[in-house]
């Protein structure tokens, strides 16, 4: 499980500084999210009508009736002891190919947990245009939003962890980031570009 970090969730569309909201970006680049809605203890507490939310939560880990897998069970504690700042979630790329969001529901003792089906091809091809982004950018920025380490790229694409570093460099330039952890949630439109 790879942690993308944690940002504000909704957008305030009329002071016109996002063109999107996160949650018109996802259902664009993923699909509707299933919805659940879970307690602190990581128990069920309400479901998505539609039953694809259960392959989902069976990628990640087991597990049953009413209670969420470990993984995702322990992220939901972790954001109740250490809230973020007011409206933000803590999204992660679960599994190789499951998004999951967790956010708390005001006034309540629970969090609304969303998953998404991460369409990484998808993804990687609307970045490659935002950011008229190389083959070889793509490569390595997909192996980012795996949550791979600089050795662990090099050896998958069979360059030096200099070469990582140097292609890294040019993408958090041409992606106007600070770190890793920006670079993916912007190149995935969770965050606006800088005006």
């Amino acid at each position: 499980m790879h942690a993308i970090g944690k940002f504000n969730f909704y957008e305030d569309l009329a002071t016109g500084t996002m063109s999107q909201s996160f949650a018109a970006t996802q259902v664009h680049q993923h699909g509707t999210p299933y919805i659940l809605v879970v307690a602190v203890g990581g128990e069920i507490v309400l479901a998505d009508r539609r039953s694809g939310w259960r392959e989902l939560l069976s990628q990640i880990g087991p597990f049953q009736g009413d209670r969420l897998p470990n993984r995702i069970a322990q992220i939901v504690r972790r954001h109740h002891e250490n809230p973020p700042a007011e409206a933000a979630a803590t999204v992660m790329i679960a599994d190789e190919d499951v998004v999951v969001s967790i956010n708390a529901l005001d006034g309540e003792e629970a969090y609304a947990c969303s998953l998404w089906r991460f369409q990484r091809a998808r993804a990687l091809e609307m970045a490659r245009r935002r950011y008229t982004l190389t083959n070889r950018e793509c490569e390595l920025l997909d192996r980012i939003l795996h949550g791979d380490a600089t050795a662990e790229i090099a050896r998958l694409l069979s360059i030096s962890p200099a070469t990582v570093e140097w292609h890294t460099k040019r993408l958090l330039l041409k992606t106007d980031s600070q770190n890793r952890t920006q670079m993916a949630t912007r190149t995935l439109g969770w965050l606006p570009d800088p005006s």
